[in-house]
């Protein structure tokens, strides 16, 4: 009964499963170093949603507007007090009427605005690099997400084979149980399994959409519809862990050029709280006129400045000393910092690499090869359909795995490239 069972199971499956475990007809089960047509061909592309992002990104032009703010500051801390014009008359009826026209400037003393247009310069500086923070943390996030969006659809084909595949074999034991020859036991597994791969691409659809809206909402479009993801999960990223090895990115880091344009900043403003203490003289100059008696005409001149008696801005010059040993030390805080999160991603690239080559190498090969062993034994009665459906899921689980690793390599790399500041990318 069991060899003629296993022989009637074999006919009914062998025009739908192919030489090595996929069905015959309809397209392999989808994995990573064997991209379908459809996936490498149509849909937006990485370099596609760049320009979006730097384009309709609502953080970039915050950190835009930034820079022109600071700038305008720089531009503004510098321009000379205006003048004031004053007039008015000391006394107003009869013939001792005084009227008086003058003129009040303030002359700044030890080069005051200049040292305020130097210090406002080295901020709009900051906020220039602090916009170069913004875009390389934009293109890391949409660089990430790319990939995650990439990713899930690649899930999303395997797993709907896998229904295909489930559902196939569910049919043929089904046909088995109406010609007695096998049980209602026997379907109701298959069944099972064909429940279990269809909840499993419900879930991944519902992954997919949400990573695509998640990319709508980093590149600046929130209600874009992104459809098909058009990318190759296999592509070589080794060049920028390479790139990251040879280049001596800390010190070109847009962190580290804030911090160290905060050094430069905070000289200047040393400076400027020593000269505060050297009073600015206001001058006042004017010309009056009286009625009555034979002296009309006067000239009216004054001279004006505080006395530095007590307040001699030592407070804010110590503080100023103070913030420039904090700005050195944040320096090394900040370039620290980047060396840690470059190792960590460092890190993670080379264990998912690993992970990949594995699988890529030996696991899904094995894998392949385990389905074709166990069907050919299978057409000889060797083995049960139950092991080769084991068979086809640890294939199936493989090919996750796989894409797994390869998500994650992209995600470390990513990180790696947007703290080196690498445009090109991978």
């Amino acid at each position: 009964m069991i060899r003629r069972w296993l022989l009637c199971l074999t006919v009914l499956l062998s025009g739908f499963i192919g030489t090595d475990g996929f069905a015959a007809d309809g397209p392999p089960l989808p994995s990573p170093d064997a991209p379908t047509e459809a996936s490498v061909k149509g849909g937006i592309t990485l370099e596609e949603l760049i320009m979006l992002a730097e384009s309709n990104s609502p953080t970039l032009r915050q950190a835009a507007a930034a820079v022109e703010a600071a700038r305008g500051n720089a531009v503004q801390v510098g321009l000379y007090p205006n003048p004031s014009l004053i007039g008015g008359a000391n006394q107003i009826v009869g013939n001792q009427s005084q009227y008086y026209a003058a003129l009040s400037q303030e002359i700044v003393t030890k080069h005051k605005l200049q040292l305020d247009r130097a210090a406002a310069t080295q901020a709009a500086l900051q906020t220039e690099q602090e916009f170069v923070l913004t875009r390389f943390q934009l293109l890391t996030n949409v660089r990430q997400g790319y990939m995650m969006a990439l990713a899930a659809q690649r899930r999303n084909e395997v797993l709907i084979r896998l229904v295909e595949i489930a559902t196939k074999s569910m049919q043929a034991a089904e046909r088995l149980q109406q010609a007695g020859e096998g049980t209602r036991t026997d379907t109701l597994l298959f069944e099972i399994e064909v429940e279990k791969a269809e909840v499993a691409v419900e879930n991944s659809e519902a992954k997919m959409k949400a990573t695509r809206r998640q990319l709508a909402a980093i590149i600046g479009i929130r209600d874009m519809d992104i459809g098909r993801i058009n990318g190759n999960l296999l592509e070589s990223l080794d060049h920028i862990a390479q790139q990251v090895l040879l280049d001596g990115y800390v010190p070109f880091n847009a962190s580290v050029q804030i911090a160290q344009l905060e050094i430069e900043r905070s000289k200047y403003l040393i400076r400027r709280a020593e000269v505060e203490p050297f009073p600015n003289v206001t001058v006042y100059a004017g010309y009056q006129r009286q009625i009555e008696p034979a002296l009309h005409n006067m000239g009216l001149l004054t001279l004006s400045l505080p006395v530095p008696l007590w307040n001699q801005n030592q407070g804010n010059i110590s503080s100023a000393y103070a913030n420039l040993t904090k700005a050195h030390a944040d320096v090394d805080v900040i370039q620290n910092t980047i060396s840690k999160q470059m190792a960590d991603a460092g890190g993670r690239y080379r264990i998912s690499d690993q992970q990949a080559q594995r699988f890529e190498r030996k696991i899904v090969p094995k894998a392949r090869e385990g389905v074709k062993i166990i069907q050919e034994g299978f057409s000889q009665g060797q083995f049960d359909f139950l092991r080769l459906l084991q068979a086809q899921r640890i294939l199936v689980e493989s090919n996750l795995g796989f894409i797994d690793a390869l998500e994650t390599r992209w995600g470390a790399a990513a990180d790696m490239a947007g703290l080196a500041q690498i445009e090109e990318f991978p």
